[in-house]
């Protein structure tokens, strides 16, 4: 169940850092290469590192049996991607799909040396939500906050270069500084598209934003990251965007696959 599980191979080679989790066939380990290999043919600039993982638990449904996850390292911009199958084969191709995606996006976006939206529609171009992982139905009581990150609230951002993170590092949301009113604030996936929400309710500039995306006018609750905790307990919600009312900054509590949470919190209270 995610990294907890006993990892049972772990492989460096110039090219890939490959990691297996659980009863992984050796099959996969060819497609991870194959993957690797194509996905660095296609990059823009030189791929610096590249790392997958392959999860298989029994535990998990039987279309879900298979988790992979993949990041490249493209000259500095990092690419994520996962996806679920029956099978790890399976996983691993929809996953090198995704990267392929986000890759030609990456390279599009150079040529043209402009920051935009990665797609004019509402939804992310070609991946459709479903190919998602379930989240792994742990009981309430066994939830614990497992994972601490850090975004730099301080890093102001257009929207659309927000947009364009959410998308190629193939995130549910994303946390990040408003450049045009210096505000915190979020770029989500949703049902149908996608959404912008600042901690305050405010509407962000108009002439900043696409026409297509929803803007969420709820300010953000002030609340501990215990009653975060508890909020998503009590929900099926996959984040809870938030003011920490000890802090005072915006924060998001995220559900990971394997039933724990996420914290996400700004750089300037890491290691308070």
């Amino acid at each position: 169940m995610g990294d907890s599980r006993e990892q049972i191979s772990t492989d460096v080679t110039s090219e890939i850092i490959y990691q297996t989790f659980g009863p992984v066939p050796a099959s996969a380990r060819t497609e991870a290469e194959a993957m690797v290999s194509g996905l660095a043919d296609l990059a823009p600039r030189p791929v610096i590192s590249s790392k997958v993982k392959v999860h298989d638990d029994e535990e998990r449904l039987p279309g879900q049996r298979s988790l992979a996850e993949a990041a490249m390292d493209v000259s500095g911009v990092i690419l994520r991607a996962q996806a679920a199958a029956s099978t790890a084969v399976e996983a691993l191709r929809a996953v090198g799909e995704r990267m392929e995606r986000r890759i030609n996006r990456l390279t599009d976006r150079r040529q043209r040396a402009e920051e935009r939206p990665p797609t004019s529609q509402g939804t992310r171009m070609g991946d459709v939500p479903s190919r998602r992982p379930e989240f792994n139905e742990r009981p309430p009581e066994q939830r614990s906050v497992i994972r601490r990150k850090t975004y730099p609230p301080a890093e102001r951002i257009s929207v659309s270069q927000a947009l364009f993170d959410l998308d190629v590092l193939d995130y549910r949301f994303f946390l990040f500084t408003d450049e045009s009113d210096d505000k915190s604030s979020i770029v989500y996936e949703e049902e149908g598209g996608v959404a912008i929400r600042k901690v305050d309710g405010s509407r962000p500039d108009g002439s900043t934003i696409r026409p297509d995306l929803r803007i969420n006018e709820v300010p953000a609750p002030c609340m501990s990251v215990s009653e975060a905790v508890s909020h998503l307990n009590a929900t099926d919600e996959p984040f809870a965007y938030f003011e920490d009312s000890a802090q005072g900054q915006a924060s998001a509590l995220y559900r990971r696959y394997d039933g724990h949470y996420g914290l996400i919190v700004p750089s300037t209270l890491e290691g308070r």
